[in-house]
């Protein structure tokens, strides 16, 4: 058996460079899951040494399986006993074997998630009397416990933090719990205290492979450098190119503290690129190059080459998505399966965009790692206040939202105002007036709140019925209490931006607002993406974050503005280089085709803005990607247009057509907006971008006056 068949010269040399500290910067496509298994097998195949000798850590249950398996073909043992694992299953394997050499704890722990863990410091805060967010001393236990740097402003809570912190901690004591956080503090403190425990293992794990370094955080740091100080050969695989989880997190600063903890080390590069064409690897190369502080990498493809990126910059959010679809189809035309392309962008919130586009068009497609905008929890909660606004009989809308946020509202009231909704032949709303009981304020409460928010439709704009509900039901500040910040403001995001189609729903139908909210929320429950013939075959739509790892023949980066990407929740320059290395991380996700795109105006959050390119956009060398506009293929439309055109008056309202003057690209002038581009036509709608504030509107041709300029 050739262990080294297929890899190439940088490979091999990772595989036979067994003896002392070893640090291997795979580029992206690089092949790095080959060489961390084709090395276990040459150390146990060419050095004799036993697997189980062996210690191998990565972050991902997939990652171990898919080692254990390529590992098991090549030297047909059985893996399942093999230290190959994520380091938390590495570190409860020792705990299990060591327990009794830890004070306090014994045989049969248990292990907490983190609904336990926010259990028990709810139950600690209501029996302690302390009047802070248990959710928020969740994050701040987690961040202490993993060294992570957090500064708390308000001296009242810090001092409740230090009192449940403590309470916390002596609780999982004496009960015999460990949270997940504690799986890797525990094991550093076995080790720390007992010695012999420790030399046991350095002596057992004589090679020790860590995966994915870049994403490791201090304590795992820590962990590995105490268990391979004896012996020294320690093999770290990673890219800080695409180091891009620090919200978890993980240390990029591990890199500089293992050349420096190891200074003997030996550094490899794997710089040739298994995946990607040359053209997409020169825009890569490229697009990272203003990171300081990195070890320098030139990906290079593997004698592939092919088409130049596309950069295509739309003056209008509708030309974007004209052109995404153009190529899409073109491309699957040309024989390119659905399931190889992929959508991606900064944050989840724009999703929605893109899915409206798909479904219009009966595209199949998938959220991949996440959930279809209008079925994420806290839109689908706004959606439901919004019918039950607009019909009180809506029971199955009053069931979701009764109780969220938190009313203490429960299952018992809840049945007890069935059976009244049942002896009065009304809905569950109607049937408050008529419940008796400890809830009856509360469900009181909930009605008025509701019945005041209905009077409200008529006089204001459907896009602020989304900060009126969010504001009178005290949603927002449930999300803080619940989540963290990273995913508070991620899910905040998508309630603001339920406004944008709320927005377009304004100008879009006709009547009153009620009539408007009515049509909406109809269109919404069938904004489903049911016409999927073949599951297998969708379009990916994704952040960035869940398809690391992964690779499509077509990419495309969308919605490459400032502002949206890189973020601007972005403050400091050290974070603009992470979202520098998440561009890289999706410029490397392509194989043959990538297209960037943006546009300069566009409706985020339910605002029409002007959005300049996005500085990574910008940094990019010109030549290495081919730029194309919307104002081309406008001035196209036009010039065709003008070869027949006559100038024509005002079309009055009342001046019937049996076919509309308007067509897509034309400049037309409105009494209010100003001058125009229109978009489409689409029977008696005519669609127009208008200059920043009014944007792109949706008009009615029988009420709207317009000329034709």
């Amino acid at each position: 058996m050739d262990l080294f068949e297929g890899l190439n010269e940088s490979q091999q040399e990772a595989v036979r460079t067994t003896e002392g500290p070893v640090m291997v910067m795979a580029g992206a496509g690089s092949g790095k899951t080959k060489v961390l298994t084709t090395r276990i097998s040459y150390i146990v195949h060419e050095l004799g040494v036993n697997p189980y000798n062996i210690l191998a850590v990565t972050f991902t249950n997939k990652a171990t399986n898919e080692m254990k398996e390529r590992i098991g073909k090549v030297l047909d043992i059985d893996t399942k006993h093999l230290w190959i694992s994520t380091f938390h299953a590495f570190c409860v394997r020792i705990l299990r074997n060591g327990i009794e050499y830890l004070d306090g704890y014994s045989k049969g722990f248990q292990i907490i998630d983190d609904e336990d863990q926010l259990k028990i410091i709810k139950d600690l805060c209501e029996k302690y009397e302390i009047n802070s967010k248990p959710r928020e001393l969740q994050r701040y236990i987690s961040k202490d416990k993993n060294n992570t740097e957090y500064e708390i402003y308000s001296p009242e809570l810090k001092k409740n933090y230090n009192i449940i912190s403590n309470y916390y901690e002596k609780y999982l004591k004496d009960n015999n719990l460990f949270d997940f956080d504690d799986l890797i503090i525990k094991t550093i403190e076995l080790f720390k205290n007992n010695p012999k425990v420790l030399e046991k293992y350095q002596d057992k794990f004589q090679y020790i492979l860590v995966d994915e370094f870049q994403d490791t955080n201090t304590l795992q740091y820590n962990l590995m450098f105490m268990l391979s100080i004896r012996y020294q050969n320690i093999f770290v695989v990673g890219d800080d190119y695409q180091s891009i989880y620090s919200f978890r997190g993980a240390k990029i600063e591990n890199i500089k503290r293992f050349q420096n903890d190891f200074i003997a080390h030996k550094l490899i590069k794997l710089e040739k690129n298994y995946r990607s064409t040359t053209e997409i690897l020169n825009l890569a190369n490229d697009s990272i190059k203003n990171n300081p502080n990195q070890i320098k990498k030139t990906l290079v493809s593997n004698d592939k080459s092919g088409n130049k990126p596309i950069y295509f910059e739309a003056e209008y959010e509708p030309y974007e998505l004209s052109y995404i679809l153009s190529r899409i189809k073109k491309l699957h035309k040309e024989g390119i399966p659905y399931d190889e392309m992929a959508i991606l962008y900064r944050s989840n919130y724009l999703s929605r965009l893109y899915e409206n586009m798909l479904i219009k068009e009966k595209i199949p497609y998938v959220i991949y790692g996440g959930l279809s905008f209008f079925q994420r929890k806290e839109v689908k909660d706004i959606l439901a206040y919004l019918r039950l606004i607009i019909n009180y009989n809506d029971d199955f809308s009053f069931r979701r939202i009764i109780n969220e946020p938190k009313r203490k509202i429960g299952d018992v009231t809840i049945s007890k105002l069935e059976t009244i909704s049942l002896e009065k032949n009304t809905s569950l709303f109607n049937a408050i007036p008529y419940y008796e009981g400890s809830a009856k304020n509360n469900l009181i409460r909930f009605k008025e709140m509701i019945e005041a928010i209905t009077n409200q439709i008529d006089n204001v704009k459907l896009v602020d019925l989304v900060d009126i509900v969010v504001k009178e039901t005290l949603y927002e500040e449930e999300l803080k209490k619940t989540y963290d910040q990273e995913e508070y403001v991620d899910r905040f995001n998508n309630i603001k931006e339920l406004k944008t189609p709320l927005m377009d729903a304004d100008n879009e139908y006709a009547g009153t607002n009620l009539e408007k909210l009515e049509a909406f929320l109809q269109d919404v429950s069938l904004m489903t993406n049911n016409d999927k013939t073949n599951p297998k075959d969708q379009i990916i739509l994704s952040t960035y974050h869940q398809v690391k790892g992964l690779e499509f023949n077509t990419v495309f980066m969308v919605a490459m503005n400032e502002g949206i990407f890189p973020s601007d929740n972005c403050t400091t320059e050290k974070e603009i280089e992470e979202e520098r290395r998440i561009c890289y991380v999706g410029i490397t996700r392509a194989k043959e085709h990538l297209y960037l795109t943006s546009s300069k105006n566009r409706t985020r959050f339910g605002y029409s803005d002007i959005y300049r390119t996005s500085t990574f956009i910008d940094e990019m060398n010109k030549k290495l990607y081919i730029h194309k506009t919307s104002e081309g293929l406008i001035e196209k439309k036009e010039a065709k247009l003008k070869e027949k055109r006559v100038i024509k008056p005002i079309i009055k309202k009342e001046e019937k057509k049996n076919e509309s003057p308007y067509k897509a690209g034309i400049k037309v002038r409105h009494k209010i907006f100003g001058d125009g581009i229109v978009i489409s036509v689409v029977g008696d709608t005519i669609t127009i971008a208008f200059p920043h504030p009014t944007g792109v509107r949706r008009l009615s041709l029988s009420y709207v006056e317009l000329e034709i300029i």
